[in-house]
C-alpha cells in the first residue's frame, strides 16, 4: 500500500515517475545511435543539400545559355535594310 499522500502530491509523484521513465527511454534511444549512424545521417543531409544546390545552379546555367543563344540568333537574323530617311530630310 502506498504511503499516505495528498491527492495533489500523488498525481505529482506519478507525473514525475512518468517523466523519469520517458527520460530514461529517450536517453537509451539516443545512446543506441552510434557515431557511425550519426555520421551517415549527417552525410545524407549534406548530400541532399549539395544535390539541390547543383540542380539550382544547373537550372540557372541552362536559362542563361538559352538567353545567350536567343540573343545570338536574334542578332544574326538582323539584315541591314535600306536606310530610312530621317524626318528632317525633305522627301
Amino acid at each position: 500500500m502506498r504511503s499516505q499522500l495528498l491527492p495533489g502530491s500523488e498525481s505529482r509523484q506519478r507525473a514525475e515517475e512518468r517523466f523519469k521513465t520517458t527520460k530514461k527511454v529517450n536517453s537509451e534511444t539516443k545512446a543506441n545511435t552510434t557515431p557511425r549512424q550519426a555520421e551517415a545521417e549527417k552525410t545524407a543531409r549534406l548530400r541532399a543539400l549539395r544535390l539541390a544546390r547543383e540542380a539550382a545552379d544547373k537550372d540557372t546555367a541552362d536559362r542563361d545559355a538559352a538567353a545567350a543563344k536567343a540573343r545570338r540568333s536574334e542578332s544574326s537574323r538582323r539584315v541591314p535594310g535600306p536606310q530610312a530617311s530621317s524626318p528632317s530630310e525633305p522627301k
